[in-house]
């Protein structure tokens, strides 16, 4: 599990005296020292970032896959949206705990959904307290998934209503619950955001979670395969779990996926064997990848989840077993 220090720092970019002198208030208030930059400057690491969007000098800090706080139009404004801004600084001046990890499929109708939920619940088994976040802009909601689309508690739409922070443990204990792991899902208002993979409600509430849970797992959609470094939601992972099916166009599927996640540590599932005769092992050749484990079809689950079963009720199916075997592989609860 990783851990971080508490973020003591924060960096804004504006040469804007008066906002800064107001944003150096809230900054005490929070916990956190302020370093000024100068418009067109790069953040410096390791600080909470903020930047003044009403001076258009440089990239953009957004850009660069870091939570950043965006201020004037249409970020938030000061004085009138200070006690949004001071709820976002104290949230992010908390010290992250949890270790992040994104299920991908690398080709559709594989289940990487049902094998992320399953994951969260074995990581809850272990121990962990474990959030599970759907992150796909569209969609029916991953709550559907798991039977507790009706259950009481926010959802993506909900949670983008709100403009300040999230504080950490407050989200944490708001959503629905599913066999002991917290769901921020998506429903029929919509999901997460998928323009540049995330915007900053996206990054703040993963964010809080990571900093109430020992685990969250990223449901990913498959778009963030589709174009290397323009989606922020895989700089959040820590480990990426790409599911791939066991034919010769699903391992090209997979083996196209890798070079997207080449700066992370990846760990290939094969859903399989296939009619044919390609071998999971020869599906893990093509991507060059070790092969951490085999799902096996679990035939009876689209059957289970019309009775009202939810992924991973069957005490002895391949999916509960794969996800097992992939929180030995991720240490989780160790």
């Amino acid at each position: 599990m990783n851990t971080e220090e508490p973020t003591t720092t924060a960096a804004l970019r504006s040469g804007d005296r008066h906002l800064a002198e107001r944003v150096q208030r809230l900054c005490a208030l929070a916990g956190l020292d302020l370093t000024v930059v100068a418009p067109g400057a790069e953040p410096p690491l390791h600080a909470v970032l903020l930047d003044d969007v009403t001076e258009q000098a440089g990239r953009p800090w957004r850009a660069l896959g870091r939570t950043v706080i965006e201020l004037g139009a249409p970020g938030l404004r000061l004085p009138e949206d200070a006690e949004q801004l001071l709820g976002r600084l104290v949230a992010l001046a908390a010290p992250r705990r949890a270790r992040l990890v994104g299920v991908v499929g690398a080709s559709g109708g594989l289940g990487a959904s049902a094998l992320a939920a399953v994951l969260a619940r074995v990581a809850v088994v272990a121990g962990q307290t474990c959030a599970l976040v759907d992150l796909d802009p569209a969609g029916g909601g991953l709550d559907v998934l798991l039977g507790i689309e009706h259950d009481p508690g926010p959802r993506w739409a909900d949670v983008r209503a709100e403009r300040g922070g999230f504080p950490p443990d407050r989200l944490m204990n708001a959503l629905p619950e599913w066999h002991g792991a917290r769901v921020l899902s998506g429903d029929v208002r919509g999901g997460a955001r998928s323009t540049g993979g995330s915007d900053a409600v996206d990054l703040d509430a993963v964010a809080a979670l990571a900093r109430a849970a020992d685990t969250v797992v990223l449901d990913l959609p498959r778009s963030v395969l589709a174009r290397p470094g323009e989606h922020d939601q895989l700089t959040w992972c820590d480990d990426v779990v790409l599911l791939a099916g066991c034919t010769t166009r699903a391992a090209a599927a997979a083996a196209a996926a890798r070079p997207v996640l080449a700066d992370h540590t990846v760990h290939l599932v094969v859903r399989g064997p296939g009619a044919g005769a390609l071998r999971p092992a020869d599906v893990a050749d093509t991507c060059r990848t070790p092969l951490a484990a085999v799902l096996r079809p679990e035939r009876a689950f689209a059957a289970g989840l019309e009775r009202g079963l939810s992924p991973g009720d069957q005490s002895r199916g391949p999916l509960l077993a794969t996800a097992r075997r992939l929180a030995r592989v991720l240490e989780l609860g160790a």
